[in-house]
């Protein structure tokens, strides 16, 4: 056996064990959510603390009008939402405006300005707190997202127990309309959701979480926020500290689709995978060494060739496509208005899962060579988790 035959079945040996480890950790996920799904949510009657639910928007996006009125439209009876944008001429006042026409009493309009020294959407989560009296809960969530009619109830309810600082879940990128560049994007965001479950090492999601008020002043999260440009990291990391969980409640999942084309997908990729090499490094350098040997090795065995290394390229392969295939049947129990079209799609998420892995070494490369990305028409160079730099704006994206 050559040397570089060695090297690789030694690659592929180590990616065979990140594979099977994968495929294990898919079955697991798969009975969390069989769990899930018979653990039902919460009572419908239950009393529940008044909320402010702050919605950073930035330009008119696709369906933004029917995902804020769906916001507005909670079953939920102390709320208070405020929508917070960059300037008064941002694309999505005229909705806005027309949704506090709508709701008088239960919307309001907040402008942020222009951020210097953090992101923005983070400076504009900053303004909104700043505009007026805070209720008993803080509720975040992103304009691009459409939750259910419960999805506040259920997730207020998650933070009566008192070791939970922070209730969170998790998008659900619908592959709408069906191109390979929605279904890529679907399959790869559901490999990150299912490390999210029934145990203490969530991240907070910034589109869909909530927090005491009284834990959000302790856990200094404001200060967290200062210089940040992720949001969802920095809560998480300010929560830990103060010795509380991050709980991940799988009934408020929140669904969201569109169009976007491959380079869109990938720069977002990009963008997700760099966010974590600053805020969570330990996680990053765990998915570089993984993602990065195993594409070594996808790209190395079909060109030394020879039973043993194409072996093990077809063991990782079907371990990947089965990984898939779970996660996939998994959302359908913690997602089950979604699970007619997963289901119709079921062979794209079996058979694109090992593209996942491929689209993450490629945003790792991209992370390790530059800490710079573009969010929202406004390019960021995160020097620290606390420390940004605002190098240009092109308006929304």
């Amino acid at each position: 056996m050559s040397g570089i035959t060695i090297v690789v079945v030694a690659l592929g040996a180590l990616s065979g064990v990140a594979a099977l480890h994968s495929l294990v950790g898919a079955v697991r996920y798969l009975r969390y959510a069989r769990q899930a799904a018979r653990a039902g949510g919460v009572v419908p009657g239950a009393e529940l603390p008044s909320v402010t639910l702050i919605v950073p928007c930035c330009g008119a996006e696709d369906g933004l009008e029917p995902n804020l009125e769906a916001l507005l439209r909670q079953d939920y009876l102390q709320l208070r939402v405020r929508f917070v944008v960059e300037a008064a001429d941002d694309g999505a006042t005229p909705i806005i405006e027309r949704l506090c026409e709508r709701h008088p009493g239960r919307a309001e309009r907040v402008v942020a300005g222009p951020s210097r020294d953090h992101g923005q959407k983070v400076h504009n989560l900053l303004a909104a707190l700043d505009a007026g009296p805070l209720a008993d809960v803080l509720a975040f969530a992103d304009s691009d997202g459409r939750p259910e009619p419960g999805w506040l109830r259920r997730l207020v309810a998650v933070l009566g127990d008192p070791k939970v600082g922070v209730a969170s879940s998790y998008r659900f990128y619908r592959p709408l309309p069906a191109t390979f560049a929605t279904l890529l994007r679907s399959v790869w965001n559901l490999s990150v959701m299912a490390l999210l479950g029934d145990h203490d090492r969530n991240f907070a999601w910034g589109g869909s979480m909530a927090i005491r008020r009284e834990v959000f002043d302790e856990a200094a999260v404001r200060e967290a926020w200062r210089g940040a440009v992720s949001d969802d990291y920095a809560i998480t990391h300010a929560v830990r500290r103060a010795g509380l969980r991050v709980a991940f409640v799988p009934g408020c999942l929140v669904g969201s689709d569109g169009p976007v084309g491959l380079d869109s997908m990938l720069s977002w990729v990009a963008r997700q995978i760099s966010i974590t090499r600053v805020y969570w490094p330990t996680l990053f350098w765990l998915a570089a060494g993984s993602n990065l040997s195993s594409t070594a090795f996808l790209v190395l065995a079909p060109v030394v060739g020879g039973a043993l290394p194409l072996s093990l390229l077809a063991t990782i392969l079907v371990f990947g496509c089965a990984s898939g295939g779970l996660r996939a049947v998994a959302l359908g129990y913690l997602a089950p208005q979604w699970r007619a079209e997963v289901r119709r799609l079921l062979w794209a998420y079996v058979l694109m899962a090992p593209l996942s892995g491929l689209v993450t070494a490629y945003a790792v490369v991209r992370a390790l060579a530059s800490r710079r990305i573009e969010w929202r028409g406004t390019r960021y160079e995160m020097r620290s988790p606390n420390e940004t730099v605002v190098i240009g704006r092109s308006g929304p994206i």
